[in-house]
C-alpha cells in the first residue's frame, strides 16, 4: 500500500485491510510529520513501514513495496493505495474469483481486479456497475485500477515494474496495456469487492449545468497536469494497438477536464494544467512536476 499525507479517512482505510491482510507493507511518500507519526504507531510484527526520504510517486511506491513483500518470502501481492476500503470477505473472495479464472485461461492470466463501489465527497457510497458475465464471477477487461488488483511473482517479473516516470495517474493504464501487448488477460471480479474514492467525487447541480446534476472528480490542477501530460504518452505508444482502450480514455478524460473547467472553479488554475500537460509532453517531460508555475 502506497500512502501520502493520510487523512482519518484514509487511516480507516488501511484498517480494514490490516484486519484482514495476512501482512501489509506500507510505503510513505514523505508525508508531513503527523502523518508519518499515525504510520508509526501502526506499525508491528504484521504490519511494515518503509518511509522514503521523498516522495517517489506511486509507481515507485509499488514497486518498493513488492520488493520488501519478495525480500519476506512473498509471491502474492495484492495492491491498495490509501483510499481504498475493504470487506473482511474480500480477500478470500478475490482468491476465489482468481481460482476460477485460472481454470479457464491458465498460465495466461495476469491480473485480476476487483470491481469496486464509489464513494462520494460526502460519504456516500454509489453503487457499483456490474458487468454482464453471462454467469461467471468475473469479467476480462481492457483497463482495471491498481487499488485492489491481485498478481503473482511471475507475472510481475513477465510484465515488469510499474512505470516510474509516469508519477501518478495511468499507471494501472500503461500496467494493463504492456500485460496485454505480452498475451496476458486481465480480468476483473464482476461483483464489487471494496469501496474506492476516485478524487474528491461529489455531485453538483450549478447552473450551467441547466439543473441537471454533474458527477464531478474533483482533483487538483495538478493530478489534471499528470492525467493529461500522461496519457498522451500512453496514446502515443499504444494507441495502434489498442485503439478501443485509448478512445475509452480520451474520451474520460476530455469529458472530465470539460466538467473540471466549467462547473468546479479555477478556471485559470485548470486550464494552466492543461497547457502546461500538452507542453510537457510534446517535449517528453516525465516524472514529478517541477515547472516554475505553481498548480
Amino acid at each position: 500500500m502506497v500512502t501520502y499525507n493520510p487523512d482519518d479517512s484514509s487511516l480507516e482505510c488501511i484498517g480494514t485491510i490490516i484486519d484482514a491482510a495476512v501482512h501489509t507493507i506500507i510505503v510513505d511518500n514523505f508525508s508531513g510529520e503527523a502523518s508519518r507519526a499515525k504510520l508509526r504507531r501502526l506499525k508491528n510484527e504484521k504490519i511494515s513501514l518503509i518511509e522514503n526520504n521523498t516522495n517517489a510517486g506511486v509507481a515507485a511506491g509499488h514497486n518498493l513495496g513488492i520488493q520488501a513483500a519478495l525480500a519476506r518470502g512473498y509471491r502474492w501481492f495484492l495492491l491498495f493505495d490509501q483510499d481504498t476500503k475493504i470487506f473482511p470477505s474480500t480477500i478470500r473472495s478475490l482468491i476465489q474469483v482468481y481460482t476460477d479464472c485460472l481454470a479457464e485461461f491458465g498460465d495466461k492470466l495476469g491480473l485480476l481486479g476487483s470491481n469496486y463501489y464509489h464513494l462520494l465527497e460526502d460519504g456516500t457510497i454509489a453503487e457499483g456497475k456490474v458487468p454482464l458475465c453471462h454467469g461467471k464471477a468475473w469479467s476480462v477487461e481492457n483497463l482495471i485500477i491498481t487499488s485492489g488488483t491481485l498478481i503473482g511473482w511471475e507475472k510481475f517479473q513477465a510484465i515488469g515494474p510499474f512505470r516510474e516516470d509516469f508519477f501518478i495517474d495511468h499507471i494501472d493504464h500503461d500496467y494493463c496495456l504492456r500485460a496485454q501487448h505480452r498475451g496476458l488477460v486481465i480480468a476483473r471480479t464482476a461483483l464489487p469487492l471494496t469501496i474506492h474514492r476516485l478524487g474528491q467525487l461529489t455531485t453538483r447541480r450549478p447552473w450551467l449545468a441547466l439543473g441537471k446534476k454533474k458527477l464531478l472528480s474533483c482533483y487538483s490542477p495538478l493530478r489534471r497536469y499528470y492525467q493529461i501530460r500522461n496519457f498522451i504518452t500512453l496514446a502515443r505508444e499504444y494507441e495502434k494497438e489498442f485503439p478501443g482502450a485509448i478512445g475509452f480514455i480520451r474520451q474520460s478524460i476530455r469529458r472530465e477536464t470539460m466538467r473540471a473547467l466549467k462547473y468546479e472553479g479555477r478556471f485559470r488554475r485548470n486550464l494552466m494544467s492543461v497547457v502546461l500537460a500538452f507542453q510537457h509532453s510534446r517535449r517528453g517531460i516525465t516524472g514529478k512536476y517541477a515547472g516554475r508555475i505553481a498548480l
